[in-house]
């Protein structure tokens, strides 16, 4: 009896996002932040940075990096279900509803900052102010 043995590599390139401060984020929908004004779609969900390349979805816990492959179905599905692009460089006119992710960490949300974006409405395209 012979027996054999197979060795499979799947290299896959982890996001190297990783901030020095907490970077402001804006309430797009309730329970979802994204990163203000970044290059690409960052969002904070359940106290966790989500991002999508490529079809794949990768989570940090904490805003200095430690990014994981995620599998979409672990995900949460108010992330999964944005499209592509909506909030890439997402700026919020009124800097009042910008909320410092140190703030939020700290579990002194308390609600605030949780509502519905009224400018995100408005515009119709969903495409952020520059």
């Amino acid at each position: 009896m012979a027996f054999g043995q197979v060795r499979v590599d799947i290299d896959v390139k982890l996001p190297d996002i990783v901030f020095s401060t907490p970077p402001p984020l804006v309430v797009v929908q309730p329970g979802v932040q994204v990163v203000e004004d970044y290059d690409e779609d960052l969002y904070v969900v359940d106290d966790a940075y989500w991002v999508r390349r490529d079809g794949r979805w990768y989570r940090a816990r904490d805003y200095r990096g430690g990014w994981v492959v995620v599998e979409e179905r672990r995900v949460p599905v108010t992330v999964v279900k944005l499209p592509p692009g909506r909030y890439k460089r997402w700026k919020h006119a009124k800097k009042g509803n910008v909320v410092p992710a140190s703030h939020h960490e700290r579990g002194h949300d308390h609600g605030h900052g949780r509502g519905h974006d009224g400018d995100h409405h408005k515009g119709g395209k969903g495409k952020g102010k520059k």
